[in-house]
């Protein structure tokens, strides 16, 4: 589920910049995790670049003049060789893109950059979030800009003198709130930092441009959008929302009524909406919540834990489909087997959280990160992270889960045509819930699959979009799925609206509860010729 939300950064929490950019039967398979990690590893080594500093502290020098000792004389600084790379990448919010080859230059170690967002005789169009040509020349003359020193002073000095300017974009989207008396508030540091609400911006994360305010103009800096609002935003918000109250209901049914919670089958789907719930739960919280009045551990800790809720409900659908698969298989299962399971699954979880949380402080590439904590609170698509660490894993799982149902449909073929019990349990019923399950297992696997492909077409087109609001539509739509097929079509369910809310009386075969835990296979025929064995003669 593409949720992003952009997460600020005091300068003590500033990340690092320098890319900115499941088989057997009931078991699971060695952990991904650790081949995901050793998977990346090997990315991270063939891929390394060797820039000389990270890009956020290069200048485009194309345009300079070439000494001939192979340094570099831009604006009256003079950059040694050492400090100059060719390029061909471009970073925009903190990811890095294709561009043409072109040569940089690590002029804001030597000197203090300041941003720009478009170059002179350009100004910044906010409606198309882009560089047109100044009609108005006047609008762009600005040559002192008030400074913050560390003494506490503040100075007009000379743009120019006092810092190297850099003309970049440094993000798609940028926030424009004229009518907020606080964006026409900041201070620009020494250093280059930009203050503004108590957040600190480095250099790639602003850029000035001339704005007009109360009939005059003035170098205005621009800061990158930290919280998306839109039609996107609430019509993800608004289905992901209705499908946790679809589930949370489907849940209360099955804990309501003792033949459904105490069977194998609904016990693992208690288990999984639970699961779900509570991961899509987080989702929505850091959707609606402005990131900005998160701290960077609560930032952090929620993606997490919305991660580790969704890897567990995947995990547990292994369970039911195995589960299903040994029943018509006529395997013995036993309920503290389950329970291993069941605790399996949440310790397999957790690592795989741990593991994402290691790659994230780790010194792998930017791109090969989850992102989680950075920018954004969510796993950010404009990384691999996301594909590597939640699709893959994911994925996997589904598959196992839908080879386990496959297995579990070709034993139900195996099984004789009169068969009326299976494992203590009716048949009838039994296979009923199977193929319901079936049908959820499907519909859960495409909506899966959707994301994968939007994901990969996105990455193509270098087309990040902070939400995907269908997301938000299938997991409504999964949640009605649910409803249909978990709830109204269960047989138990069913049984229990009639008698205790129709008022009918429950059928004389359904008095006893099923166990689910019982052992033994066997249908009316074999059992008949048992009885006429040990009758005396």
């Amino acid at each position: 589920m593409k949720l992003h939300q952009q997460h600020s950064h005091s300068p003590t929490q500033m990340p690092s910049t320098s890319g900115r950019g499941r088989q057997c039967l009931l078991s699971f398979c060695p952990p991904t995790s650790t081949a995901i990690v050793l998977f990346i590893l090997f990315l991270h080594t063939t891929s390394a670049k060797n820039f000389p500093c990270p890009f956020h502290q290069t200048i485009n020098i194309t345009d300079g003049l070439r000494l001939k000792d192979g340094s570099y004389s831009y604006e009256g600084l003079v950059i040694p060789a050492n400090l100059t790379a060719e390029y061909k990448i471009k970073v925009i919010d903190g990811i890095e893109y294709s561009a043409p080859k072109h040569w940089r230059a690590c002029a804001c170690l030597l000197k203090p950059c300041v941003t720009f967002c478009c170059p002179p005789k350009m100004h910044f169009d906010e409606r198309h979030q882009n560089c047109t040509p100044n009609l108005n020349e006047g609008h762009s003359q600005h040559n002192h800009i008030e400074v913050t020193f560390s003494n506490g002073s503040v100075n007009a000095v000379n743009i120019k003198e006092a810092f190297i300017i850099r003309y970049e974009l440094g993000c798609k989207n940028k926030m424009v709130e004229r009518n907020m008396a606080d964006f026409w508030k900041w201070d620009l540091f020494e250093n280059g930092t930009l203050k503004r609400d108590n957040i600190y911006f480095t250099n790639d994360q602003y850029c000035f441009t001339p704005l007009e305010h109360k009939k005059s103009w003035s170098l205005t800096p621009l800061t990158c959008e930290r919280f998306v609002r839109g039609f996107r935003v609430w019509i993800y918000a608004i289905c992901s929302s209705l499908a946790i109250l679809i589930n949370i209901g489907i849940i209360i049914m099955y804990v309501a009524i003792k033949e459904v919670r105490n069977s194998i089958y609904g016990e693992g789907l208690i288990f999984h909406l639970f699961s779900l719930t509570i991961g899509l739960s987080f989702l929505v919280y850091l959707h609606l919540k402005n990131p900005l009045n998160l701290s960077h551990t609560a930032c952090r800790n929620i993606g997490f834990l919305a991660y580790f809720f969704i890897i567990v409900s995947f995990l547990i659908l292994n369970i039911i489909s195995g589960s299903f698969w040994a029943i018509f298989a006529l395997k013995p299962i036993k309920k503290w087997y389950l329970k291993i399971l069941y605790a399996l699954a949440f310790v397999m979880g957790l690592a795989m959280k741990y593991v994402i949380k290691a790659v994230q402080d780790s010194s792998v590439g930017r791109h090969l990160k989850p992102g989680i904590g950075e920018d954004l609170c969510w796993f950010d698509t404009r990384l691999w992270g996301i594909l590597l660490y939640f699709y893959i894993p994911l994925l996997m799982s589904l598959g196992l889960s839908i080879f386990c149902v496959a297995r579990a449909f070709f034993c139900i073929l195996d099984l004789p045509s009169d068969t009326q019990t299976v494992a203590g349990k009716d048949f009838v019923i039994t296979r009923k819930h199977f193929y319901s399950y079936c049908i959820y297992m499907l519909v859960l696997f495409s909506i899966w699959m959707r994301e994968i492909i939007v994901y990969i077409i996105a990455r193509i087109r270098e087309h990040f979009f902070i939400i995907d609001y269908w997301s938000g539509i299938c997991i409504l739509c999964l949640a009605f799925v649910a409803f249909v097929y978990l709830l109204r079509k269960n047989k138990f369910v069913q049984l229990w609206w009639e008698e205790n809310v129709e008022g009918k009386e429950k059928p004389p075969e359904y008095v006893s509860p099923p166990d689910y835990s019982f052992l033994r296979v066997q249908n009316f025929k074999k059992q008949d010729s048992l009885n006429s064995e040990q009758q005396p003669e």
